[in-house]
């Protein structure tokens, strides 16, 4: 399929869009429902998506995978990361937090080197260094106190890039739709699990109010509780096949810069319903953490390049 680079940025910024509409409908209802009752809601609509994407496209639906280890471990990563990021989203403006998560490009080439023998020029490393400069100017407290929030997203950072790179690994045997359907099975199994543990609110209490967003009692009674599930549900997956689309038709070195697009609807949104204004030093580290990501995106652009030559 011939690149189609005006379209794929097209699909990517209104992914990103959604994306943003997503993660902010979810802090907003982070005082009423549980993390865990929205993953598992999510990942079952995710399920029924892909499916009736790949009846509707005629693809063979697939839920065996020819790695079932690595499979099953990338599910977990999914797991964890959907939960802590949302945990901490509840926690800190919601601009910091997506920032945070936006250095997994640099743990993705750390990994490169382990796993695809990739080299990194001493350029690639100061870039990095220059990256985390910004992760250190964002997560530094206004009360001079460690904020343990500020480090979850870059561990869903981090736990991202493995997802990213087991992604690869299973590629030439498994289809995206599988490595997909894979995944949102075993989150939905693990959020279903954790619920009958902990979807009574049994752990709801003044002891463990820190942490509401995890433990709080699954409801489907309300109306309103089930239509703002199927909202952030719908719209997750308009933006996964958005993103999706994206990659599958243009060149991913030109569209992955736009991934950025999802910093300014996340400052802007942050700044409408919750009127959180970033720092100076905020700010900066923001600029630093885009600036070395989009700067890794030119040289793998630039590499892809030479290795066409």
């Amino acid at each position: 399929m011939l690149n189609n680079n005006p379209r794929g940025i097209l699909f990517i910024i209104i992914g990103m869009t959604l994306s943003s509409f997503q993660d902010t409908l979810i802090k907003l209802l982070s005082t009423d429902l549980s993390v865990l009752q929205i993953q598992f809601f999510r990942s079952i609509v995710g399920i029924i998506s892909i499916t009736l994407l790949q009846i509707v496209i005629r693809q063979p639906v697939i839920l065996t995978t020819a790695y079932p280890a690595l499979s099953i471990l990338r599910g977990f990563m999914f797991f964890f990361a959907f939960s802590a990021f949302y945990l901490a989203q509840s926690k800190i403006p919601i601009a910091n937090a997506t920032v945070l998560f936006l250095v997994s490009p640099f743990f993705i080439s750390i990994l490169a080197i382990f796993f695809f023998k990739a080299k990194v020029s001493y350029k690639r490393w100061i870039t990095m260094l220059v990256g985390f400069l910004g992760v250190v100017l964002i997560c530094q407290p206004t009360t001079g106190e460690f904020n343990f929030y500020y480090i979850l997203p870059i561990l869903v950072a981090a736990a991202y890039a493995l997802i990213v790179t087991i992604t690869k690994l299973t590629s030439d045997q498994d289809t995206l739709y599988q490595q997909l359907l894979y995944t949102y099975v075993i989150a939905a199994l693990l959020s279903g699990l954790m619920g009958l543990f902990l979807g009574n609110g049994r752990f709801d209490t003044t002891e463990y109010s820190e942490i509401s967003f995890v433990v709080r009692a699954w409801d489907f009674s309300s109306f309103g509780t089930v239509m703002s599930l199927v909202a952030i549900s719908v719209i997750g997956a308009a933006a996964l096949l958005f993103l999706l689309g994206a990659y599958r038709l243009a060149d991913p070195s030109i569209v992955s810069p736009y991934e950025y697009t999802l910093l300014l609807w996340m400052v802007l949104w942050g700044y409408v319903f919750w009127r959180d204004v970033p720092s100076l030093s905020v700010v900066l580290g923001m600029l630093l953490v885009v600036g070395a990501g989009l700067y890794l995106f030119y040289k793998e652009r630039a590499g892809n390049r030479e290795a066409e030559r």
